[in-house]
């Protein structure tokens, strides 16, 4: 076998490889998004922007605090929420919580709602009828 063979074999071989990994890219279905509706989101982002800018302007930022029990947050106001917590690594394990606050105006999520590891904590709340908008990664124990 002389080298001219030898590279018209490796050729075949190396377009094989790329043609592979084209037919297994169109047929994946599993991307690795974030979001499903993230154009939706992209031409919304001033009214998250303007969401979280708000918090901050009228002085209603919540404290999390996450420890062994679990993720507590407290707020100044009473306050209904929505707890949006996505796990960047598996889309199968989001979890969306709708809570009011208790007595002493906070939040709990127990140790056992979620998995050990990071989580992305989207957290949108109204108090006052005015909308307010909370994001941060947090890694529960």
């Amino acid at each position: 076998m002389n080298w001219g063979t030898k590279l018209v074999i490796a050729l075949a071989l190396f377009m094989a490889f790329i043609l592979t990994l084209s037919v297994k890219m169109i047929f994946s279905n599993d991307d690795a998004l974030i979001e499903k509706d993230y154009y939706e989101q992209g031409l919304n982002y001033n009214k998250k922007y303007d969401a979280r800018q708000q918090a901050v302007a009228d002085s209603v930022v919540p404290s999390v605090d996450v420890n062994e029990n679990g993720l507590t947050i407290v707020f100044r106001h009473p306050a209904e929420c929505k707890l949006n917590f996505k796990r960047l690594s598996d889309a199968k394990m989001d979890t969306i919580f709708e809570r009011s606050t208790d007595k002493d105006f906070s939040v709990r999520v127990l140790k056992g709602d979620l998995r050990r590891g990071p989580w992305l904590l989207t957290l949108n709340y109204t108090i006052d009828e005015k909308t307010y908008l909370y994001e941060s990664e947090k890694i529960m124990p």
